[in-house]
């Protein structure tokens, strides 16, 4: 076996201790690999909305395909909801999900960058 540089050596032993987290990161990937729920938790990182708002900004044909996806987000707990009068208004529950869609707006969503 090689002996490892010191930087090497400290990324070799945070992926020995991070499992837990690592499996998180990937299942959280997992859920945005899809379009719809891309968009939708795109559309919470800027604010919350009711799903007819949601339908109408991801350009869903369907609100029962809408729904179906908020509540796979809801039940991994990206998500939550509550109640508003007659509407059901949902909004993004972790920060560090948010924060990682605005970096990726930023980055790819932006004007090319020179």
């Amino acid at each position: 076996m090689k002996l490892l540089n010191p930087v090497a050596l400290e990324i070799k032993t945070q992926f020995e201790t991070n499992d837990d987290l690592c499996k998180k990161v990937i299942g959280i990937f997992q859920l945005a690999a899809n379009k719809t729920r891309f968009r939708i938790i795109c559309t919470l990182a800027k604010g919350d909305f009711c799903v007819n708002e949601i339908a109408e900004i991801v350009g869903a044909k369907r609100l029962s395909n809408i729904s179906q996806q908020l509540k796979m987000l809801r039940l991994a707990g990206l998500i939550e909801s509550r109640r508003k009068k007659s509407k059901v208004i949902y909004s993004l529950t972790n920060e560090q999900v948010r924060h990682m869609i605005t970096f990726l707006q930023e980055e790819f969503l932006s004007e090319e960058k020179t």
